[in-house]
């Protein structure tokens, strides 16, 4: 048996990171505003936006994502600023970093226009394209990532 994959969503605050964290779990019920950590029983980590957004939590970030084996760096198809502080995600140089261009089903998405910006901004590697409102989004995310499981734990929330 295969031990799975622990992964860690950071990115802004509204960049649809607990509705994807819901959605990698097959939960599409109400989504509330992350105000703390959230995790499921594998260890897989969704991180509230003011971890990411605001200097003096940054250290809240790299320490409650030490141990994952993936860092999904989440950015909504909607926002045409980067508010990746430089040289935050070069800590998790061991692990492997994707980027997930989020909210693509929203009629103001402008996901190719976001990758642009994204790759202009020095984010390299691997950048996916996902709504986290759409299954078949989602799925193919979960495989790309290899993130199927055969039974998905539920997300708890701690304090």
């Amino acid at each position: 048996m295969s031990t799975p994959v622990r992964f860690a969503l950071v990115g802004p605050v509204e960049a649809g990171k607990s509705t994807l964290f819901r959605a990698l779990h097959g939960d599409d019920g109400e989504v509330r505003k992350t105000q703390a950590v959230e995790y499921d029983t594998e260890g897989c980590i969704d991180t509230p936006g003011e971890f990411f957004c605001h200097p003096r939590l940054h250290h809240a970030l790299i320490n409650s994502t030490a141990d994952c084996d993936l860092l999904i760096y989440v950015h909504p198809a909607n926002d045409m600023e980067c508010r990746l502080p430089p040289g935050l995600l070069d800590v998790y140089a061991q692990r492997r970093l994707v980027t997930v261009i989020s909210k693509t089903d929203l009629p103001d998405a402008r996901p190719d226009a976001v990758e642009a910006m994204l790759r202009d901004q020095g984010i390299g590697g691997e950048i996916l394209r996902v709504s986290g409102l759409e299954p078949d989004s989602v799925a193919a995310l979960k495989t790309r990532l290899g993130l199927n499981r055969e039974s998905a734990a539920k997300p708890r929330q701690t304090e």
